[in-house]
C-alpha cells in the first residue's frame, strides 16, 4: 500500500485463535498505566494483556504473561518455527521493512509529515485522545507511531509479525521518545491481547497476506471493544483488477511497466521507494484479494454494522460518521468505479472497510 502512512503486510501462522478471553483485568487498567511514569513505561513497556507497567524480566507480574524481550520489543513469538509461508513473508520484509523512514528521522518529522495527509488527520481527529489503539500489521509502525505523538494520552499497540521491521520501529521510537506506544512481535493468529477491549482496532494490508484471510479477520475483529470501531484495509478483488492484470504482463516482460504504474511514473519518488514498491507490490510471496461483499457478510456475522468505505475519500467529519449503507445496485457501481479507477490508483486496489461493533 502506498501512501505517508502504509502498514505493511504480514503473513502469519495459525495458533490459539486470536485473543484471549476478556477477563477482570482489563478493570481499571487505566490506573496502571500512569503509576510508574512515562520513564518507567518507555523503559520497560506495558504488558499488551492488561496494560501494567512491567520490569525488565518477563512475566507480567499481574496477568502471567510470557514472553521475550528484544530491546524494547516485546516478542511474543520467540524462537518457535513458524508455517512456511509466514517464515516467507518474514523473510521478505527483514530485506525491505515496508515502509521506511527515509528523511523523517524525529518525532516532529512524523508529524509534520502526517498532518499533510487528509486520511491520517481524519483519522486522528476520529480517535478519542486517550482511547486504547491496536495497530495489527503495524511494520514499522510509522501509523501508529504518529498515532501515539498526536494523542499522548493514547495507549497504541503496534503489532507485526517481523522482527526487523519492528526493530526499525523501536529504533524511532527511542529517538523519538514516545512513551506511550508498546510494540509486539506477534502472530495475527494467536494476538496476545484481552478480546474486546479496544476501541479502535486498525488493520491495514495484512489479512491478504495470511494463509486464511477469513481466520485472519475473524483474530483483528475479536479485538474490537462494544461500540468500538475496526478500520480493515484488503485488496479487494475488483478494485486489485487492473493491478492483476499489469502484475501478470510484468511477469512476461520480465520488469513491470512504469507507464502503467501510477507509483513508478511519480518523479519525487527516489529509487529505493520505488525498489521497495517493486518487491512488495509485484514480488510478495502471498497475496489474495478479497471480494468487498464477502467481507461485510463476515463483518455482519460478527456483530458489525456498516459506517463506511475508503474512497470514497470523505473527510468533512470523522471516519467514524456513518453513511448509508449501500444497496446491492450502489454496491456494484461502486466496486465498478474501483476497477475502472486502476490506471491511476496509488494504493493499486486497497480498500478500506470502517465497521462499528454492536454493543453487547
Amino acid at each position: 500500500m502506498a501512501g505517508d502512512s502504509d502498514a505493511p503486510r504480514d503473513a502469519q501462522t495459525p495458533g490459539t485463535g486470536g485473543p484471549s478471553e476478556p477477563s477482570d483485568l482489563n478493570q481499571g487498567r487505566s490506573s496502571k498505566l500512569g503509576e510508574a511514569g512515562a520513564d518507567t513505561q518507555r523503559a520497560h513497556g506495558f504488558c499488551p494483556r492488561c496494560f501494567t507497567n512491567l520490569e525488565q524480566s518477563p512475566p507480567c507480574p499481574e496477568c502471567g504473561f510470557k514472553f521475550e524481550r528484544r530491546a524494547g520489543v516485546i516478542d511474543h513469538i520467540g524462537t518457535s518455527d513458524r508455517e512456511k509461508r509466514a517464515a516467507e513473508v518474514e523473510d521478505f520484509y527483514t530485506k525491505s521493512p515496508f515502509p521506511g523512514y527515509g528523511e523523517v528521522n524525529n518525532g516532529a518529522a512524523l508529524l509534520d509529515r502526517s498532518r499533510r495527509a487528509p486520511f491520517l488527520v481524519s483519522l486522528d481527529a476520529s480517535i478519542a485522545p486517550d482511547a486504547e489503539v491496536i495497530d495489527i500489521g503495524c511494520g514499522t509502525a510509522q501509523l501508529a507511531a504518529f498515532l501515539a505523538l498526536s494523542g499522548p494520552r493514547r495507549r497504541v499497540l503496534g503489532i507485526d509479525g517481523c522482527g526487523a521491521s519492528l526493530a526499525c520501529a523501536d529504533e524511532f521510537r527511542n529517538r523519538s521518545g514516545i512513551s506511550n506506544l508498546q510494540l509486539v512481535r506477534s502472530d495475527i493468529f494467536d494476538l496476545p491481547v484481552a478480546a474486546g477491549t479496544f476501541q479502535t482496532v486498525i488493520s491495514r494490508g495484512v489479512v491478504h497476506h495470511t494463509p486464511d484471510p477469513q481466520r485472519a479477520i475473524e483474530c483483528v475483529a475479536q479485538c474490537v471493544a462494544p461500540n468500538g470501531y475496526l478500520i480493515l484495509g484488503f485488496y479487494e478483488t475488483r478494485a486489485r483488477l487492473f493491478h492483476c492484470m499489469r502484475r501478470a504482463l510484468s511477469k512476461l516482460t520480465g520488469k513491470p511497466i512504469r507507464m502503467l504504474d501510477p507509483v513508478l511514473r511519480r518523479k519525487d519518488l527516489d529509487t529505493e521507494k520505488k525498489r521497495i514498491w517493486i518487491e512488495d507490490q509485484y514480488l510478495h510471496p502471498l497475496e489474495h484479494i478479497l471480494p468487498l461483499p464477502g467481507v461485510l457478510k463476515q463483518l455482519r456475522a460478527l456483530g458489525f454494522d456498516w459506517v463506511r468505505t475508503l474512497p470514497p475519500a470523505s473527510f468533512g467529519g470523522t471516519l467514524f460518521d456513518a453513511t448509508p449503507e449501500p444497496s446491492a445496485g450502489a454496491l456494484f457501481s461502486l466496486r465498478a468505479g474501483w476497477a475502472m479507477a486502476g490506471l491511476t490508483d496509488p494504493d493499486a486496489g486497497l480498500v478500506l472497510v470502517v465497521a462499528r461493533k454492536r454493543p453487547n
